[in-house]
């Protein structure tokens, strides 16, 4: 490398650093939106999202040393380089990325297992020093990258589920940042690849500093989405303390005739469970139809499955049940109540002649929290826009 080469890098490094240092700071240091509108963010979000671009750095600043110490080894480099990513970066990343969707709290003993098989290669290499581990080292490392991703793009897809089975306003919900992030992933694996099979160093540079501007895109995507993303209201039920106290106490060792006694009273009341649930589902329509319904509840922002549920003097297992039995889920439910709503408003507009509809208002008016929730919850629920269904209303009227 020459001296100005080296001069370049080391000036875009030191950027880069920089830049990525004072995102974390301001992601385990401050606890307002410089980025969002006022909302409640999840602030054991925002701190680990600091540690991971501090990991992120960390992983950076210890390829110094080891480009110093092994500048005559640059398989080795390579090597040890990508084995350091596979082990820390990807499985501390894919953990948060999982965390960042909101339904996912627990860290996943599955991630270090995958990772962990990115030392095999390595010690192979030490151990007998053929050259072949280095392919076996990618093959490993994209298998691990595939793997990841579509763990990745199944969760998310969880999430989407999630969301709808629980809210009907994806406003600071929305998956959509999840994608974006994903793609900025592609990106940076597709520029690191690229410099695994250069040798102009010209041409290696170029692709370092992509690689370099990916990661650093893909760090600040993590600061907007957390920065715009609004955090959920625990959905777990938790038991009651009398039920917890049920569960605390010990419970003897059965004899055989009562454990046959338990199994007959088992399934009596499994049995009773069961009617029990026909019996709430089937009544959860009416109870709809009077609590959410007739008092336009579902008018209502930022509208959860929780509150509705409390509203109809029921729980939200046996109201997703009843959903779920219908073949539809709680967002379309309340939208379309919201845009049934809104068609109300709209066509009693145009028969006033008053001028044309503010449909804006009308969107707020009808529970939406934003036009552009509104607009998308409309195409969801109805299959057309609303520009198109406006015109096919004037030629009605």
């Amino acid at each position: 490398m020459t001296s100005t080469l080296f001069y370049q890098y080391a000036v875009h490094f030191a950027v880069m650093i920089t830049i990525m240092l004072t995102m974390a700071i301001y992601l385990l240091v401050s606890k307002r939106n410089a980025f969002g509108s006022k909302l409640i963010t999840d602030q054991r979000l925002r701190r680990k999202a600091g540690w991971v671009i501090l990991i992120y750095v960390f992983v950076y600043l210890a390829n110094i040393p080891l480009a110093f110490f092994l500048a005559d080894n640059p398989l080795l480099l390579q090597m040890m380089s990508l084995t350091l990513d596979m082990v820390l970066c990807l499985p501390t990343v894919l953990h948060f990325l999982f965390e960042l969707l909101q339904d996912r709290r627990r860290w996943d003993d599955r991630l270090w297992w995958l990772s962990a098989l990115a030392l095999l290669p390595l010690t192979g290499w030490l151990l007998t020093g053929h050259t072949w581990w280095m392919w076996v080292l990618l093959g490993l490392y994209l298998t691990e990258l595939g793997t990841l991703i579509v763990w990745y793009v199944s969760g998310v897809k969880t999430y989407h589920r999630f969301l709808a089975d629980n809210y009907a306003d994806m406003e600071h919900k929305e998956i959509v940042w999840s994608w974006v992030v994903l793609s900025t992933m592609a990106l940076n694996i597709v520029a690191q690849l690229l410099i695994w099979f250069q040798i102009d160093m010209h041409v290696i540079m170029t692709y370092t500093y992509i690689f370099h501007g990916v990661d650093t895109l893909f760090t600040g995507i993590i600061v907007w989405y957390i920065d715009h993303q609004e955090v959920l209201e625990p959905q777990a039920e938790s038991a009651t303390a009398e039920e917890a106290d049920v569960m605390q106490e010990p419970v003897p060792e059965p004899t055989a005739m009562a454990q046959n006694e338990e199994a007959g009273e088992t399934a009596i009341a499994q049995t009773a469970y069961s009617l029990r649930e026909d019996i709430v589902i089937s009544k959860m329509s009416l109870l709809l139809q009077k609590h959410c319904e007739a008092t336009r509840l579902y008018l209502q922002h930022d509208l959860s499955l929780t509150t509705v549920a409390q509203a109809c003097q029921t729980n939200r297992t046996y109201l997703s049940l009843y959903f779920a039995s219908q073949g539809t889920t709680y967002y379309m439910y309340i939208n379309k109540l919201r845009i049934n709503h809104f068609k109300s408003l709209y066509r009693k507009a145009l028969k006033k002649k008053s001028g044309p509809p503010t449909l804006r208002q009308m969107s707020k008016d009808s529970g939406f929290v934003s036009y552009n929730t509104f607009s998308r919850a409309f195409l969801t629920c109805t299959g057309i826009s609303v520009s198109k269904w406006m015109k096919q209303v004037s030629h009605e009227e």
